[in-house]
């Protein structure tokens, strides 16, 4: 994909962030006609740094690093509450701001190394 996106030289590059693509991210598991869930494309942090990355030496050789990411999905994972009500759940956003994280990385080139 990315020899295709060089090929095309863009003026500019528009990322829509999509962070449900996440392993564990409620938005990443989809029903079978069972009704059963299966998970999705399940990416890690560091598979979003890496996209990330390879899009932005895209924009530096095309478009004088022009690159705009929107944030567009993401939500976090079902956890039980550790409250009164075992059945009870609640939403952990702690993998989707990992992701985040190394997207925002990705863009601005900087080691990961340096924040984990």
């Amino acid at each position: 994909m990315i020899p295709l996106l060089r090929a095309y030289r863009p003026d500019l590059i528009l990322v829509s962030a999509g962070f449900d693509a996440a392993h564990g991210d409620v938005g990443c598991c989809k029903a079978t006609a069972d009704g059963k869930a299966v998970s999705g494309a399940d990416l890690r942090p560091e598979d979003f740094d890496y996209i990330t990355r390879q899009i932005c030496k895209v924009a530096n050789v095309c478009c004088e690093g022009r690159v705009v990411s929107v944030l567009e999905g993401g939500y976090g994972s079902w956890v039980k509450n550790k409250g009164d009500d075992p059945k009870r759940m609640e939403l952990n956003r702690d993998g989707f701001a990992k992701c985040v994280s190394s997207h925002v990385l990705g863009l601005s080139g900087l080691s990961q190394e340096l924040f984990y």
